[in-house]
């Protein structure tokens, strides 16, 4: 068939209309990043980081819609829907990240076994934490992008608390993760599990006596319009695991892939450099609000809750963890 420069110029027309099309296509992915804290957050605060600087360096292939405040599901549900694909993004704390497929993920909420963030910050580089990581892409098809602190969490109630005695016959909300609700009662109290969003309201009812929560969460929460003192227990370190479903990350350009990479490298480090800071100002901030502070120096007895913790909680997740406790030993200082 014989075909006219005209002709042929047409078809190059279209052929290059089709190429743009499908470029155009690319520039609109967007994908949905879902998390239960509040704006304000040092989870959402480095998710908009995370999503402003895939935005950049992809110069628009790929946008990030941040959803806050469990718009898009509580813990388990984020990690479901990341598995399935209709969450593509999200953060959820560790232990409700493929603990059913990797149960040694246990490990980065265990209590009292980080001494303090840059500890936690060289075990989440460690080969042993990498290893994780890829066991639960072959196993559960979700990549973990990054893991942050929100900061240590301790313990609040409306009398002050110094020893693990003090708390018994105290009901004190958890989250519904099995060590977590080993931890608050290796403390000495009574866990009961309720969902973060309907904390404040069982603790305005007092439904609950307590709750244990990072200093970030008990201020951007409100919680110390419902509790009147902080103790510095220090218990668990809080950690959230960033993930994505793998299909969906595989999907996307090799570019985009290497700028999402090194965007939820600089977001962690944005993160935990958050995390340090409230660490300090947080505590402050909340006895300005009315919040009477607890610590070593009012007689806090952290070293009896660390002993009765470890004692009553290790031995019932010694299996799942393996040789991982080891690796975390190994790069504390």
């Amino acid at each position: 068939m014989n075909l006219t420069l005209s002709t042929l110029s047409i078809i190059s027309a279209v052929a290059f209309a089709v190429v743009g099309l499908v470029r155009g296509a690319e520039a609109e992915v967007t994908l949905k990043f879902g998390h239960q804290n509040n704006p304000g957050h040092s989870i959402h605060e480095s998710a908009v980081r995370f999503a402003e600087l895939v935005g950049n360096k992809t110069n628009g292939e790929v946008k990030i819609k941040v959803f806050p405040s469990a718009q898009l599901g509580r813990l388990n549900d984020l990690w479901t829907g990341v598995k399935l694909g209709s969450v593509e993004i999200a953060g959820s704390l560790v232990p409700a990240v493929g603990a059913d497929l990797v149960p040694a993920l246990t490990i980065f909420d265990a209590p009292y076994v980080f001494n303090d963030i840059a500890h936690f910050e060289r075990f989440a580089q460690s080969p042993k934490a990498k290893e994780m990581g890829k066991k639960l892409i072959e196993k559960g098809g979700v990549r973990i992008l990054w893991y942050q602190t929100f900061g240590f969490r301790n313990l609040t109630a409306n009398k002050p608390i110094t020893n693990p005695q003090e708390l018994a016959g105290m009901k004190i909300r958890s989250v519904t993760i099995p060590g977590y609700l080993a931890t608050v009662e290796g403390l000495g109290a009574t866990p009961t599990p309720i969902e973060f969003s309907e904390v404040y309201q069982s603790l305005r009812t007092k439904v609950v006596d307590g709750q244990e929560n990072p200093v970030s969460t008990i201020n951007s929460a409100k919680l110390y319009e419902v509790q009147t003192h902080l103790m510095l227990t220090r218990h668990i370190l809080g950690i959230v695991a960033v993930m994505i479903n793998e299909k969906v990350f595989q999907s996307l350009s090799p570019q985009a892939q290497k700028a999402m990479l090194e965007a939820a490298s600089q977001a962690a480090e944005y993160g935990n450099s958050l995390a340090r800071k409230e660490e300090i100002e947080l505590v402050g901030k909340l006895q300005n609000l009315g919040m009477k502070v607890i610590g070593s120096q009012q007689g806090l007895d952290i070293e009896a809750f660390r002993k009765r913790v470890r004692a009553y909680v290790y031995p019932k997740f010694e299996a799942k963890w393996g040789d991982v406790m080891g690796g975390v030993q190994s790069l504390a200082k």
